[in-house]
C-alpha cells in the first residue's frame, strides 16, 4: 500500500468509526515513516484501536495487576478499551517496547529511560553487564532489567511481560537498584512527563 493509499484508507476507517483499527497484517506491514505520516496527518484528536499484541499484553496486566489497568483504561472501559491517541503509533510498531505505561495518576509509576541510570558507578555496571551478555553469562533481573533501560524505555510491566517474570520480583530487582544508587526511580507521572520518548 502506498503512503496516499494508507492515508486514503485510514480517512475512510474515520467516517465509519470514532477510531481506525489497523487490520492485523496491515499493522504488521507498518514502517515507522508510515506510522509517524499517520501520526502527524491526523493529530491527537484521532484514535486508534491497540493492535492485537497489544492487547494480550493488556489482558495480561488485568489479570496480574488490576489496579495499574484501573489506572490506564477504566474511564473509557465501557465506549472502547484499548484506543489511543494516533501519535502512540509510532511507539506501538516497536516490537519488543509497544504503549508506555508512564502516566499513571494512582498507582506507582515504574517507567525507566537511560537517562535514569544516574552516576559513574552505574555506567560501569552497565559495561560489566553487557559484557556478560555478550559472553552468554546468567543475568540477574536486575541486571537484565539495566541493560532493557539502556537500550530503550520500558516499564516493569512490560519488561515482566516480555521475560515472563514476577511483577514482584521485578519490583524487589529496582528496588535492589536504587538501592545501590545505579537507578533512580521516578515513581509520579508529572515527574516522568521529561522522560518520556
Amino acid at each position: 500500500m502506498t503512503d496516499k493509499e494508507l492515508i486514503n484508507w485510514c480517512k475512510e476507517e474515520t467516517k465509519e468509526k470514532k477510531y481506525i483499527k489497523f487490520p492485523e497484517e496491515l499493522f504488521l506491514s507498518l514502517t515507522l515513516h508510515q506510522a509517524k505520516l499517520i501520526a502527524q496527518r491526523f493529530g491527537s484528536h484521532t484514535l486508534i484501536m491497540l493492535p492485537e499484541k497489544e492487547i494480550a499484553f493488556f489482558n495480561w496486566l488485568k489479570e496480574q495487576a488490576p489496579e495499574v489497568w484501573d489506572d490506564l483504561w477504566s474511564e473509557n472501559a465501557i465506549d472502547e478499551p484499548y484506543t489511543v491517541a494516533v501519535g502512540f503509533l509510532p511507539m506501538l510498531i516497536e516490537k519488543k517496547r509497544g504503549f508506555p505505561i508512564c502516566d499513571l495518576l494512582n498507582c506507582d509509576n515504574y517507567y525507566f529511560a537511560k537517562m535514569h541510570i544516574i552516576t559513574p558507578e552505574s555506567e560501569m555496571m552497565l559495561d560489566s553487564v553487557k559484557e556478560r551478555f555478550m559472553a552468554h553469562q546468567p543475568l540477574t533481573i536486575g541486571q537484565l532489567l539495566l541493560l532493557e533501560i539502556s537500550v530503550a524505555p520500558i516499564d516493569i510491566w512490560r519488561f515482566a511481560f516480555n521475560h515472563n517474570l514476577k511483577l514482584e520480583d521485578v519490583k524487589k530487582a529496582v528496588e535492589g537498584l536504587v538501592e545501590d544508587k545505579v537507578l533512580i526511580h521516578l515513581s509520579k507521572a508529572e515527574q516522568l512527563a521529561a522522560f518520556v520518548e
